[in-house]
């Protein structure tokens, strides 16, 4: 089978010749210390992908650069981006600042930007050049709203203003939902919505709130994605999302990625619960295994999840977040 036939086959639970493998992002400093001095990343990254035979290529979708607007109180750059959110970089982190909706009120007056400045001619050129199936990140609901009031605010209005957390999320389905048009057009084989909803004890506000604010329109999202462009839609959540698997699977999702071990997330029980609805991505553990496990322990782990996940398609090998 050829990359993206062996990843569409797992999609639709077809047994493909092999699992397919991927990740959602190559990070930049690995491909550093892969190709020091390289100067074209997808060359490089290309590279990465034939090393390890990997199926699955992920990728944003460009957008104008940030450009300085002046410097902060503590002497570092202040930024602003393509949405208007101004931010400053201190020890490789990113501290938002000048919220564009720091109140309720001003909910129903924002606007996310115009998608058209988004561009996909590295989706194109992945698509173009090679046989990996081509993995599009978009946002979601909830994600999407921290750099507009900040995480702290977020949750405060949770509890006390549900209701403008519902509009801007809206804001945000109909935002992404062009974005995906967009990514389609270029070339994704599948659409990624990238939403970190959750932590390692359970969703970041409560299922109740989710249910409320956030996954109507994320259902909506979903529909949207699947009528405009006819892909399939995985969501990316790292956590603990098991209070609201069941919320996931009723927007539609093709797939679910990351499907951390160490918040609690069994991919034995939940290919079990919803292997007939789910596509599952993931799971590879990145607290210890990976990171700290013996050649010998990492083998053991992957092949015990081949022989218990591959049958029947319906599981990609990556690691969870």
């Amino acid at each position: 089978m050829l990359h993206r036939e062996r990843v569409e086959a797992a999609i639709a639970r077809r047994q493909p010749d092999r699992p397919p493998k991927g990740e959602i992002m190559i990070d930049p400093d690995f491909l550093a210390l892969y190709e020091p001095g390289y100067t074209d990343k997808f060359s490089t990254a290309l590279r990465v992908l034939d090393d390890f035979d990997l199926d699955i290529v992920s990728e944003d979708l460009p957008r104008p650069a940030p450009r300085q607007i002046g410097t902060s109180e503590r002497g570092l750059p202040v930024y602003e981006d393509c949405w208007g959110v101004h931010y400053e970089y201190a020890q490789d982190s990113l501290h938002y600042i000048d919220f564009l909706v720091p109140e309720p009120a001003a909910a129903t007056a924002f606007e996310f930007p115009d998608p058209a400045i988004y561009r996909a001619d590295n989706l194109a050129r992945w698509k173009r050049e090679t046989e990996r199936c081509v993995f599009a990140i978009v946002g979601g609901t909830f994600d999407n709203l921290v750099p507009l009031m900040g995480f702290d605010a977020l949750m405060f209005w949770a509890i006390e203003a549900p209701e403008a957390l519902s509009t801007l999320a809206w804001k945000a389905a109909r935002f992404n939902a062009a974005l995906a048009e967009v990514a389609a057009a270029g070339g994704a084989d599948v659409i990624l919505v990238a939403d970190d909803i959750a932590y390692n004890n359970g969703t970041f506000v409560s299922p109740a709130v989710m249910r409320a604010a956030f996954f109507p329109p994320m259902q909506w999202l979903v529909n949207e994605v699947h009528r405009r462009t006819n892909r399939p839609c995985f969501l990316h959540s790292d956590g603990n999302l098991n209070a609201v698997l069941d919320d996931i699977v009723a927007c539609g999702f093709d797939g679910l990625q990351s499907l951390q071990p160490s918040a609690g997330m069994d991919i034995r029980r939940i290919k079990q619960a919803y292997g007939s609805q789910l596509c599952l991505m993931g799971n590879i553990d990145l607290d210890y295994l990976l990171p700290r496990g013996t050649p010998a322990e990492i083998d053991a782990h992957v092949r015990a999840l081949a022989r218990d996940l591959a049958p029947g398609g319906g599981w990609i090998l990556s690691s969870c977040n």
